[in-house]
């Protein structure tokens, strides 16, 4: 019982300001002064005043009769004084409407036409329907129409309207038999709303719609001078329901729709089971079990079970179960267990299961189990199971794959497979492959990088770049204006060496090659991380940690022969690039090449009494002191 007051509060705490925004003609105030005139100049002075549109039947005033007006007070009062209590005033949209009092309540028929005041060509399409009721008509490609009335007057007042033309009012009794009905052209274009940027501009361009409401609704919702507001609507479908052919002029405050529903606009509460469809805004909360469709703007809240599509702008939320679509700007939200569309700019949040789609800038965040795209900046964040990507981020990128950005990260990307941006000023974190192809702040972390200026440094096996500032570690990193050392090394255990270091003075990696130059025929190859330290302008420390795989003679052994050494050795620069250095070693062999016969160990590169000796298993360990000494180019 508690939930059910609380929701029944918040639907009336919804509606009602709607119900409060619209003043009543009759209810406006109006002063008039005005001497000797004629009673229709009197009634179109209270109607300016009064800012409304003025229609009844001249037949049935004394329209020529001469008059003094000096009122102030309401409209209603005004045109009482005017005219007595004995005519009923009518309000329907902007226009009110003077009727004679009295008739039968029997319905009847009406046929007639419509034609241009110009030419005198028929007119189609105009909407033709009964003014305070219910019943309407559309012309046909002939003009001629057919409307059923209601009866409950006399004389009968029909609205004549059509878009491009002037309306007006004419007056039918029982049995007669109306001449044509002339419109006017307007003499000069109303003001006309920009061109729409879309390929549907309105919510009658949509499929569902088409299908689901009559052209006769459609012809006449068409017409901007046609607006009724009403409290409350109850409808099967468009065109049956409490408001029946008229409901796509029609402005709803409370709206319930069972199987689809159709209006002007909503100022409150729709609630439908199947589909809301308004052709213009909706100034409140929507809920749907299919979907809300919305031509123009959106400032409330749409749920549906299906999809929310509003045709323009949106304020607020929207919550769907399969997707969201905003063709203009989102300010607010849109969470949506299938996709999330904005084809303007948005500022908020886009939560989607698989996908969000932004075609401007995003000023917010996007979350997606499966692909975030914007194809402008995005201010703060992306979220992606799958994929993110954007021109330009100023937040964060995280993603399970990839992250793409065609311009700046400023906020660092995080991706289990991939990055890629043009600069990055916060860092790249990935299992995979991280590339910039400009310059990157704050790092990268990765199995391969890529960047043409690193400022932060790089952590992972294969490191590139074109210059690095900081320390790049990895099993090979290469910076094509990094730090490179050429030396020829002879040590105790091997005669000469060519090694190569390259990556950054704090870390790089070493290779080399010992070819065969002494009796012994022994050669080898070398791979090693070392780190240079300044000591002075010309002096240096070399501290190298390398691993050897010596062959101990001419022909290939397959077995494993690895001298590794652990390095100490001072340097100093002769001559730039000239450079010589040399220190002590401390050498450990791990070897398994054994003669096949015997058992014996075969190498001979530890000498005969080592400082250390183990064996595990099939290899031997020896460890002794040795030294190196070296001279080298370096850049």
């Amino acid at each position: 019982m508690a939930a059910d007051r609380r929701l029944f509060l918040f639907v009336v705490l919804a509606v009602l300001p709607f119900f409060l925004s619209a003043q009543s003609i009759l209810n406006r105030q109006v002063e008039v002064h005005a001497q000797q005139i004629r009673l229709s100049q009197a009634l179109d002075l209270v109607a300016r005043d009064g800012g409304f549109k003025l229609s009844y039947n001249a037949a049935s005033l004394p329209v020529d009769s001469m008059v003094s007006v000096n009122a102030e007070g309401t409209v209603k009062e005004v045109m009482t004084g005017l005219l007595g209590p004995y005519l009923v005033q009518k309000e329907s949209g902007d226009h009110l409407i003077l009727l004679a009092q009295g008739g039968s309540k029997r319905k009847f028929n009406v046929k007639g036409s419509v034609v241009d005041g110009a030419t005198g060509s028929p007119v189609s399409r105009a909407s033709i329907f009964e003014v305070n009721e219910r019943n309407a008509s559309v012309t046909d490609g002939r003009g001629g129409f057919s409307i059923g009335l209601s009866g409950v007057r006399d004389r009968t007042p029909l609205l004549v309207s059509k878009k491009g033309y002037s309306d007006t009012v004419i007056f039918v009794s029982r049995n007669e038999e109306l001449p044509p009905v002339i419109l006017r052209a307007h003499e000069r274009l109303d003001a006309l709303e920009p061109l729409c940027a879309y390929d549907r501009c309105v919510v009658e361009d949509l499929g569902v719609t088409r299908l689901l409401v009559p052209d006769q609704q459609l012809y006449m919702a068409d017409d901007p001078s046609l607006e009724e507001v009403r409290a409350v609507q109850f409808s099967l479908l468009p065109n049956v329901g409490t408001n029946k052919d008229i409901s796509g002029i029609v402005v709803n405050k409370v709206s319930f729709n069972l199987l689809a529903g159709y209006a002007r606009g909503l100022e409150g509460l729709e609630i439908g089971i199947g589909v809301n469809m308004e052709r213009r805004d909706v100034h409140g909360v929507q809920f749907a079990g299919l979907g809300n469709l919305v031509g123009r703007n959106t400032k409330g809240v749409q749920v549906a079970g299906g999809l929310n599509h509003t045709m323009r702008s949106l304020e607020g939320l929207q919550l769907a179960g399969f997707g969201n679509t905003v063709w203009d700007t989102l300010s607010g939200a849109q969470i949506a267990g299938g996709a999330n569309v904005v084809k303007g700019g948005m500022q908020g949040t886009q939560i989607a299961g698989a996908c969000n789609v932004t075609t401007h800038d995003c000023n917010g965040v996007q979350v997606a189990g499966g692909v975030n795209v914007t194809v402008g900046d995005v201010q703060k964040t992306q979220v992606a199971g799958g994929v993110n990507y954007a021109r330009s981020v100023s937040g964060v990128q995280f993603a399970c794959g990839m992250n793409v950005a065609v311009g700046s990260v400023g906020g660092g990307q995080v991706g289990l497979g991939a990055n890629y941006a043009r600069s990055v000023t916060g860092g790249q974190v990935s299992l995979g492959l991280n590339v910039v192809s400009d310059s990157v702040r704050g790092g990268q972390v990765g199995v391969l990088n890529f960047a043409r200026i690193s400022n932060g440094g790089q952590v992972g096996i294969l490191n590139f770049s074109d210059r690095i500032t900081g320390t790049s570690v990895g099993l090979l990193s290469f910076a094509w204006h990094g730090y490179h050392r050429y030396d020829v090394v002879t040590s105790d255990a091997m005669a000469l060496s060519l090694q190569l270091r390259t990556g950054t003075r704090g870390f790089h990696n070493i290779l080399g090659y010992s070819p065969s130059v002494a009796p012994d025929e022994r050669w080898g190859f070398l791979y090693g991380f070392g780190s240079e330290l300044r000591l002075g302008k010309q002096g240096f420390l070399n501290i190298d940690l390398t691993g050897e795989q010596v062959v101990e003679q001419r022909e290939w052994v397959d077995a494993v022969n690895i001298l590794g050494r652990f390095g100490v050795s001072y340097g100093y620069h002769v001559a730039r690039p000239l450079v010589v250095s040399a220190g002590p070693l401390f050498n450990l062999l791990a070897t398994d090449w054994r003669d096949a016969d015997t058992g014996a160990y075969l190498s001979e590169l530890a000498p005969a009494e080592p400082v250390t000796e183990s064996i595990s298993g099939t290899t031997r360990f020896s460890g002794w002191f040795g030294w190196r000494a070296a001279v080298g180019l370096s850049f």
